[in-house]
């Protein structure tokens, strides 16, 4: 295929001829199977291997980033695209292979930028060695600290044969780990990736924890606190300040359930928000600059983790222009939705897929004019629709389509798109299918289930 192809020798040509990302580049990263690429769809779930306690192939630094057809007719651009996959790894008890004893999963998000391919490629590499050292639990260099996958089976079989020898009831079988990633702000300048690892080994309760990755989308490297202003120490004396007087005014009383001094260093609050000022505790987002802490850090467990935001009109003038949040965007576009087998030799350019469900319609999303933080993600229901897991991201959609496969309830929608319009209105659309005729359509998230 035209931009499997493509793609992949560009990735291999960059390989040579570019380092890791600039904070990774005394990273050595560990060897990879081979493998024979088999192009095809990226699948948001993948198949679950039988039970085993070797090691398994992980994600691999520089692997095809497989597109299925149709070809696209036309290249996206300056559009960036981010697939965000998952692999999911399922194992059973030892003894008769009934009770599920691990759950282990993680998402895999991979950027498309057909207009830098080289960027494309620093952030692949950035990511999947998140993913391989979250996998064999090795942080080849980086901060946080993963079980691995070895690791959590052996625990969760230990656990297995405990609980049948001494008949310890109560104790649950089931131990699970689960990484997951989330696009909190893609355009060309940012883009930034906040992740949570939840996961449960036994005890009262799980844990979990936050990180987080910003890249700058002019050359593909980790972008660091200190590069957003050429006087970072003015700027983190701003940034405490302002974190400081977000607590004093506790709008809704949240700063007083969150913050207890028994928790807090010997500096008080003054001192525990400065810390908070490091790598991996900070993304953009659309509103702002977003802080947050660890677990027990501020608090108790009940009082989870703090966050601070510093919006982006407060950051005029602290920080690069080029870090705010883009303000020059024209046009106003919108989203419709089609049967593919309706669009075919239509005149808009089909620029990825997206496969949710391989026993899906094959469906087609159109962008007339254009649109803005486009993001496709699975929801559920209770009271209003509540996002779940996110399955695709584009920074803008142009007079294009995305080939989407995925089933469409009969009831409630499961799958919500939303993106914005230039003058920054959020549009919040449910996948479903008219009762009337059958045909697919778009519907406002605001409904309310009935009956």
């Amino acid at each position: 295929m035209k931009k499997t192809v493509s793609l992949l020798l560009a990735l291999l040509m960059a390989l040579s001829l570019v380092g890791c990302a600039e904070s990774l580049q005394q990273i050595e990263i560990p060897p990879f199977p081979e493998v024979t690429p088999t192009p095809g769809p990226i699948e948001t779930n993948a198949q679950t291997p039988e039970p085993t306690q070797e090691v398994l192939p992980a994600t691999q630094v520089g692997a095809e980033i497989p597109v299925a057809s149709p070809v696209p007719t036309e290249e996206p651009g300056n559009a960036i695209l981010v697939n965000i996959g998952r692999t999911s790894l399922q194992n059973y008890d030892p003894a008769e292979g009934q009770e599920l004893i691990l759950d282990f999963s993680y998402d895999m998000p991979r950027v498309i930028y057909e207009n830098d391919l080289i960027v494309a490629q620093e952030v692949n590499e950035v990511l999947a060695t998140i993913e391989e050292a979250f996998y064999s639990g090795q942080n080849y260099g980086l901060k946080q600290e993963f079980f691995g996958y070895n690791t959590m089976l052996e625990s969760a079989e230990d656990n297995f044969t405990y609980v049948r020898e001494y008949q310890a009831e109560g104790m649950p079988l089931e131990f699970s780990d689960a990484l997951s990633a989330q696009i909190q702000r893609l355009d060309e300048n940012i883009l930034s990736i906040r992740y949570s690892d939840a996961n449960f080994t036994g005890g009262a309760h799980g844990n979990y924890s936050q990180f987080a990755y910003t890249f700058d989308m002019s050359t593909g490297q980790i972008l660091t606190l200190d590069r957003l202003s050429s006087d970072y120490d003015a700027l983190a004396d701003f940034l405490v300040q302002s974190m400081l007087e977000q607590a004093e005014r506790d709008e809704d009383g949240y700063y007083s359930e969150k913050l207890v001094d028994d928790f807090l260093p010997a500096g008080g609050r003054e001192e525990a928000f400065r810390n908070l000022l490091r790598e991996g505790s900070w993304y953009f987002d659309r509103e702002g600059l977003m802080f947050f802490s660890n677990l027990y850090e501020l608090g108790p467990y009940a009082a989870g983790i703090t966050e601070f935001r510093i919006p982006y009109a407060l950051l005029e003038g602290k920080i690069e222009p080029r870090f705010l949040f883009p303000g020059d965007r024209t046009g106003k576009g919108r989203l419709t939705v089609d049967l593919l087998s309706n669009q075919e030799g239509g005149e808009l350019p089909i620029v990825d897929k997206l496969v949710v469900s391989e026993d899906g319609q094959e469906l087609c999303l159109m962008a007339e004019g254009e649109i803005y933080d486009v993001r496709i993600c699975s929801v559920y229901y209770v009271d209003k629709f509540y996002e779940n897991e996110q399955l695709w991201c584009a920074s803008s959609l142009k007079n294009c389509a995305l080939q989407l496969q995925a089933v469409v309830p009969e009831g409630l929608p499961d799958l919500l798109i939303t993106y914005y319009t230039a003058d920054g209105e959020r549009h919040g659309k449910l996948l479903s299918q008219s009762g009337a005729d059958g045909s697919f359509m778009l519907v406002d998230d605001n409904i309310e289930a009935v009956g």
